[in-house]
């Protein structure tokens, strides 16, 4: 390869839950050859977190706390919870205990990073709001199998884009990152800038940042059979369905495997690219 064809000015985590432990493993084989100095960084949903765990250096660090809480957990109900599940609790709990404070300063030291939120009607509970644009989402994921989504902005959703380094600056960053990943009713539904919020996989897979300018590297988590094809852009999926379920917080093998597989499909990448 030619020197300075990798030379990537943005990089996109997608969303996919814990699915998103396939960007870490990737990343860890695959990352060096990359070379990697984006500009600007963007996330949306768990991808949010893999963006600020690359940020910092903290990939390897996020894989064993959260694979320490899973291991812990046998169950994803919990009755004596306010939504009856242990994932909102758990997940705060993660992102703080691996984000710590050198961590987030190297949030606000380091490139341009913004976290792409969904916002939804505000005059419609978001629990009906969910309903209907999940049906949607799942619809046109089934029929379409496409990243940057179409149909749920026809139902009101809106992308609310948020400045993840003046959110670190600010203290905010944990808030921020817990907000991004929000699906009622696993997740109690928070507000940002008095707006209130939900995960923005929801309108997005896939988010570049804004202003969308240069060479563009997106990291999915899940395979689709329409992926964009440009000059500018690279997208790198699995090379099959990954491990891990998407709010299933109670099997540590699943992190593990899904992390593994991203080295291996960083590998033969390496391989199919040296």
């Amino acid at each position: 390869m030619a020197q300075g064809e990798y030379d990537f000015e943005q990089l996109v985590f997608s969303g996919g839950g814990i699915r998103c432990f396939w960007h870490g493993g990737f990343l860890s084989v695959a990352g060096d050859r990359l070379s990697l100095h984006p500009k600007r960084i963007s996330g949306v949903s768990g991808g949010v977190l893999s963006g600020a765990a690359w940020i910092a250096g903290r990939e390897q660090r996020l894989l064993d706390v959260m694979g320490d809480a899973f291991a812990r957990n046998d169950s994803n109900l919990d009755a004596a919870k306010s939504n009856f599940t242990v994932h909102q609790e758990m997940y705060r709990q993660v992102v703080a205990d691996t984000l710590d404070s050198d961590a987030i300063d190297a949030v606000c030291e380091g490139p341009d990073y913004e976290a792409v939120l969904a916002v939804p009607p505000q005059w419609l509970p978001p629990i009906m709001f969910v309903i209907l644009a999940g049906a949607l989402y799942q619809t046109e994921k089934a029929v379409k199998s496409r990243p940057h989504l179409r149909w749920t902005r026809r139902v009101g959703l809106q992308p609310f884009r948020v400045d993840a380094k003046k959110a670190a600056r600010d203290g905010k960053l944990v808030d921020l990152i817990c907000a991004a990943a929000t699906i009622p009713p696993v997740f109690d539904v928070p507000e940002w800038d008095g707006k209130r919020v939900l995960d923005g996989g929801l309108i997005d897979k896939a988010p570049p940042p804004q202003p969308d300018e240069g060479r563009t590297l997106f990291l999915m988590t899940k395979r689709y059979r329409n992926l964009p094809v440009t000059d500018r852009c690279l997208y790198l999926q699995p090379s099959c369905e990954v491990p891990a379920d998407k709010i299933d917080f109670s099997d540590r093998s699943k992190l593990d495997r899904t992390w593994r597989q991203g080295a291996l499909d960083g590998t033969a990448w390496l391989a199919a690219n040296s």
